[in-house]
Order: structure tokens, then C-alpha cells, then sequence
């Protein structure tokens, strides 16, 4: 079998911190190698180059008292930056991986001072979760309606089927507040007369092809940013 990001996932990897730095009083710690590689971190600078950026942009967009949805949060690459942020009063967050939810309990929760929760839902993903008993074209975000004022999803997208993918949209639409803005990342690179290619090891998608299906499924796009970490950004409001 080749290998995958959960397979660098070692045992109560969810407990545990980077190896080569210690825990420092009062002070976030890192997460373990295999946690940093199944948000796609090779390298810790890596992580905590793209866990700032995405918290700028997120910063950015972001109300005062905003409930933020991270869709699929990983290790809280974005979320341990966004702490620092006064405007958030919810953080919520969900991932396939049990041991990133772990660890975000170990090691985040605390430190958001009760405004941060994570969830864990076992989806079947082919490429992280291949034995999930959730599909994840019927999974329901853990947000009321209109609740959300921010919802992003960084390299979500790049591994959703489009039958998921579509869904997902929808969810996004359901969730978003009237003054909420949507931050969802793609790949694009697709040949011509492709709109949709991939499994979910990657998934590319035709630029104008998301933005129709976002469309379709009640968003309206509002920004577009042609590179984020080599991948492409798209910004959305409630239709």
C-alpha cells in the first residue's frame, strides 16, 4: 500500500509534542511530525507559516463576536493563531482524524479559555479515513442555520469528491450567517475540457466549475485569490 498522511500517524500521537522542542510554560506547543504531515506540514515552518496566513485572511473577514467553523481542522494549524484574535467569541472545529482531535483537546482547548470546542466524526475518506462509517455527502456540519461568520476550509476541497464536495457547499450555505463570509481553497489544475479529476488522494476542479457549483448551492462569490500556499482561494457570501 503507498503510503499516506495517516499512515506517518504514530500511536497517541494525540498526547504527544514535537520531538525537538519542549513544552514551555503558558505557551502552545507544536504537534508531532505525523500530525503536522496529515495537514500537509513536511516541515514545522511550513505549518506555522500557513496556520498565519490563513489567520490573516480569516482576521480580515472576520465580525465582531463571530462564531468561526474550521472545516476540517486538523491539528489547529489556523486555530492556535487565531486565539489571539478579540473578535472570536466561538471557535468550533471537526476532523476525520481522531488523534488531531486529541490532540486539539490536549493541547487547545484550555487555552481558549472555553470558547473553542473540536469534534470528531468518523467520515470515510478513501485517503484518511477508509474505514469511516459517516458518508460524507450525508454529514451535517455542527452548526445551526445561519450560525456561522466565518466558515473556512483549508485543503478541504482538494479531497472531495464532487457528489461531497457538493454537499459540503450546501452545508456551507446552511451555516453561514448573513453578514458571514465562506473561505474554501482549491486545486485547479485541470486539462482542457475537464471541470472535476482526482481521487482523494488530490482533487482538482476548474476555477469557473466551483464557483458554479458554490453558486448552485446557494453561495455567491464575492473575492477570489490566485494563490495561498499553492493553492487557489475563493471568498463567499449567502446567496
Amino acid at each position: 500500500m503507498s503510503e499516506t498522511a495517516i499512515s506517518k500517524i504514530l500511536h497517541d500521537e494525540g498526547k504527544m509534542t514535537h520531538a525537538r522542542y519542549p513544552v514551555w510554560e503558558n505557551i502552545i506547543p507544536f504537534p508531532p511530525d505525523g500530525l503536522l504531515w496529515s495537514v500537509g506540514g513536511s516541515s514545522l515552518e511550513l505549518f506555522l507559516v500557513l496556520g498565519d496566513a490563513w489567520a490573516q485572511l480569516i482576521s480580515r473577514l472576520c465580525p465582531e463576536q463571530a462564531t468561526i467553523l474550521d472545516v476540517g481542522c486538523g491539528c489547529g494549524r489556523t486555530c492556535r493563531v487565531l486565539i489571539n484574535n478579540p473578535r472570536i467569541r466561538r471557535y468550533i472545529g471537526f476532523d476525520v482524524i481522531p488523534e488531531n482531535i486529541d490532540w486539539c483537546q490536549n493541547f487547545l482547548t484550555a487555552p481558549w479559555d472555553g470558547r473553542a470546542e473540536f469534534h470528531h466524526y468518523d467520515l470515510y475518506s478513501r485517503e484518511y479515513n477508509p474505514n469511516g462509517a459517516i458518508q460524507s455527502s450525508h454529514f451535517i456540519f455542527p452548526c445551526t442555520d445561519g450560525e456561522a461568520d466565518v466558515i473556512f476550509a483549508a485543503s478541504v476541497f482538494t479531497h472531495l469528491l464532487e457528489p461531497d464536495a457538493v454537499h459540503y457547499l450546501r452545508e456551507t450555505a446552511r451555516c453561514l450567517s448573513s453578514r458571514g463570509r465562506a473561505i474554501l481553497s482549491i486545486h485547479s489544475d485541470v486539462g482542457p475540457g475537464e471541470n472535476y479529476k482526482g481521487t482523494e488522494t488530490r482533487i482538482d476542479i476548474r476555477r469557473d466549475y466551483f464557483s458554479a457549483l458554490a453558486v448552485g448551492a446557494g453561495l455567491q462569490q464575492v473575492d477570489f485569490i490566485e494563490d495561498l500556499g499553492g493553492q487557489q482561494i475563493f471568498v463567499f457570501r449567502r446567496a
